[in-house]
């Protein structure tokens, strides 16, 4: 059979996709849905539907199209395409559009190279050809989830509806550039792509996959005994803590890194102990809670990652992990200053801001403990210049 032919059949079979479905989910016990565009969808949402709450002929044909020329990796069911499909624009052949997804599959057929990627831009998420991943998601969740999605317009400012609010958090995740919702691909895992598999399900039954479809998902989750690494706690960190929303703890990514690298890296599913895992945890709180969250992503834990036995430590693991950072930064210094790890605390819990939930600024300055945190970090990077202030010099005194 041609390409044409077959490319006629699927647009025949997709056109009488409802009643198979039917049939489909009555043999198998599945509750039946049809699809109806969602009201709030907006013009966006209505655009690629048709008369009565039908599939515009532009849907049938693309999702005709890729699932002939992609086997069907980009959509789990016919019925997801033609619902994501009704909440794309029609045109715009450089956009978030049917129009440009369609070009994607059709240089893949021409071209007949880089499969993968062009499957992955005609996919709903448009891998940055047609829109880019975060807006594609950020829209998506704002038109099938918009109870969910609420949460980022009551933070965001003037002007924003939420969109530029998750569209820059979403900046955080993890993006794999390529497609795949079978529950081999991108079904599972802390991704950003799982996120929009969850999302395009969504359009379909928004009570079972909103929640997973969120950027604070609980279905797109990585293994909690598995070890994190520090390309993706500070990517998360560094777009959930930032200058823009008041509350930066690392200077830069460089920093982030260097700090995570001399810190325990402990388990994913880490939530109290002084790692990097409790810490990435509390960068996911951090999204939606800034001021609450981000001082317990910082070097010294904010007596929430990390706890010391000391007197006087008030389970503050800010002293364990200051110690820890500057016997890394400045070893000659240290080795010179303290017998020991223990020794070195026994002396931080005299510090002002040695206790927990006192926060912590990368503007800090004065005798207490959250300058010297500010500056050991520095050291990491820079001890010749840094490690005197991070032992109490000048500005720390």
């Amino acid at each position: 059979m041609s390409r044409s032919a077959r490319f006629a059949a699927l647009i025949l079979a997709l056109g009488g996709a409802s009643s198979a479905l039917g049939a489909c989910q009555a043999i198998a016990g599945i509750e039946e849905r049809s699809y109806v565009p969602s009201a709030s969808a907006g013009a966006a949402g209505t655009a690629g539907a048709g008369s009565e709450g039908k599939p515009s002929q532009q849907c049938v044909e693309y999702c005709a199209q890729a699932k002939e020329v992609c086997g069907g990796i980009l959509y789990r069911t016919d019925e997801t395409c033609l619902s994501t499909c009704a909440f794309m624009p029609l045109e715009g052949i450089d956009k978030n559009s049917v129009a440009c997804r369609v070009r994607q599959l059709d240089h893949a057929v021409q071209t007949n190279e880089d499969l993968e990627l062009y499957c992955a831009n005609a996919g709903p998420s448009g891998n940055g050809a047609c829109g880019s991943s975060c807006q594609n998601l950020c829209r998506l969740l704002a038109d099938a989830c918009p109870e969910s999605f609420k949460k980022y317009a009551d933070i965001a400012e003037d002007g924003d509806d939420g969109t530029d609010v998750c569209v820059s958090k979403c900046q955080g995740l993890v993006d794999t550039q390529l497609y795949d919702s079978r529950d081999t691909g991108n079904y599972l895992g802390d991704t950003l792509q799982c996120r929009i598999v969850h999302a395009t399900s969504a359009t379909v039954d928004p009570a079972g996959h909103c929640a997973h479809a969120d950027l604070k998902s609980n279905k797109c989750l990585a293994d909690p005994k598995a070890e994190p690494d520090c390309d993706t706690f500070c990517q998360l960190e560094m777009a959930e803590c930032t200058e823009a929303n008041g509350h930066p703890i690392y200077e830069s990514e460089a920093q982030c890194k260097a700090v995570c690298q001399a810190l325990p890296l402990g388990l994913i599913g880490d939530t109290t102990e002084n790692t990097i895992g409790c810490r990435m945890y509390h960068s996911y709180n951090s999204l939606l809670d800034p001021k609450g969250h981000c001082s317990h992503t910082g070097p010294g834990g904010d007596g929430h990652c990390g706890s010391s036995a000391l007197p006087k430590s008030g389970n503050t693991g800010n002293c364990e992990s200051y110690c820890l950072l500057l016997s890394q930064a400045c070893s000659a210094d240290f080795d010179a200053s303290f017998a020991d790890q223990a020794a070195c605390q026994a002396d931080c819990v005299e510090l002002e801001g040695a206790g927990p939930s006192l926060g912590y600024s990368t503007s800090a300055s004065g005798d207490n403990l959250q300058c010297r945190l500010l500056h050991v970090s520095r050291a990491l990077t820079n001890p010749s210049k840094e490690c005197a202030a991070a032992q109490g010099a000048a500005p720390c005194k």
